[in-house]
């Protein structure tokens, strides 16, 4: 009995031991999905100028430099490292070449450079990054990324890129920026049609009545990978004089095939996607005009405003961005609605 005892014993031992250890392994699988799902929802977002407060030029103590950013994302981000390379050098070869990347670590830091202010909140807008011990004020063109503690990358270029106006477009040409996406609403990038136009009018000032379908510009600004828009894409317009959800005008994406209300094509992400090609390191790439009338997803019809009104607008923007979906919600447009267009505008 003494040895049939011992082996049961020893039996439940490994099985006691078995269980311990699928604990374990499912702890750690747990762990590593939540750092995965953290590190998915960092949108880090540096704001144009990028680099701003800028003291000295290149590399010496006392030279420094600002980086304003902005957290978008669901998440508290730590930066790791902010890798600085010299990508024209005509003002210094500071950072280039067998130099090149500089590297600044938190301070107080071993190196010459260093930053402090890389703990930016969930939220936080117009958040300043100090670094030290170097400028990018000397008339080099630079890549400044800045490394998180969880592996991602976030990167812009000093001076920042002037866009390259898309085509159509003119002077007056505005543009704003978020997550990956450039937008641009200038006259020649905010336009509609209606029945069987195929030459668009400026959108700012149009008609309250008639089916339209809106022509919105934009670009992919991230240089590491395109953005497929998804069939979730929508515009919502207020009018001011809205007192709830029901007087508010939605329209989803259309078909990029579209061009009037008289021959909308529903959108159709797997088989006729917007894709939008990845930016150089000289700016955006190509813009892409975005088609707005369908009154639900991949729906082949075009609305209308039907009020004389002011409208506030907003694009709620979903796509595929480094094969992970992400979504944006852009203030995007203030424009008026008559029965009389285009007198009166």
């Amino acid at each position: 009995m003494g040895l049939y005892r011992k082996l049961a014993h020893m039996g439940f031992n490994l099985m006691l031991w078995g269980f311990i250890q699928m604990d374990a392994y499912n702890s750690i699988v747990n762990t590593m999905q939540q750092r995965d799902q953290q590190a998915i929802s960092e949108n880090l977002l540096p704001q144009n100028p990028g680099a701003v407060n800028i003291t000295g030029t290149g590399l010496g103590a006392g030279n420094s430099f600002n980086i304003l950013v902005n957290n978008l994302g669901g998440t508290s981000v730590s930066i790791a490292s902010i890798y600085i390379n010299n990508l024209s050098p005509t003002g210094s070869n500071d950072c280039y070449g067998s130099t090149a990347p500089c590297v600044a670590n938190p301070a107080p830091s071993s190196t010459a450079y260093s930053f402090t202010g890389g703990n930016i909140q969930a939220g936080e807008i117009n958040h300043y990054v100090f670094v030290n011990g170097i400028s990018v004020g000397d008339g080099s063109g630079y890549k400044v990324v800045l490394s998180t503690t969880r592996g991602r990358l976030f990167s812009f270029y000093y001076p920042w890129p002037v866009s390259t106006p898309p085509p159509g477009g003119g002077n007056g040409l505005f543009v704003t920026n978020i997550g990956p996406l450039a937008l641009y609403f200038d006259f020649k990038s905010f336009n509609f049609t209606q029945g069987s136009q195929t030459t668009s009018n400026s959108a700012f000032c149009m008609p309250s009545t008639g089916s339209v379908v809106f022509w919105v510009k934009i670009a992919n600004t991230a240089t590491d990978s395109t953005v497929k828009l998804k069939a979730q894409t929508m515009m919502q317009m207020q009018p001011y004089s809205a007192n709830g959800f029901g007087q508010f005008v939605r329209m989803w994406i259309d078909d990029p095939s579209t061009r009037n209300p008289n021959n909308v094509v529903g959108y159709n992400e797997a088989t006729n996607p917007y894709l939008l090609p990845v930016a150089s390191a000289s700016g955006p790439g190509p813009s892409v005009i975005v088609y707005f009338s369908a009154a639900s997803q991949g729906a082949a019809n075009a609305q209308t405003m039907g009020n004389q009104d002011n409208w506030i607008t907003f694009i709620g923007f979903y796509y595929i961005y480094r094969n992970q979906p992400q979504g944006q919600t852009i203030p995007f447009m203030d424009f008026r609605t008559i029965s009389s267009y285009p007198a009166g505008c």
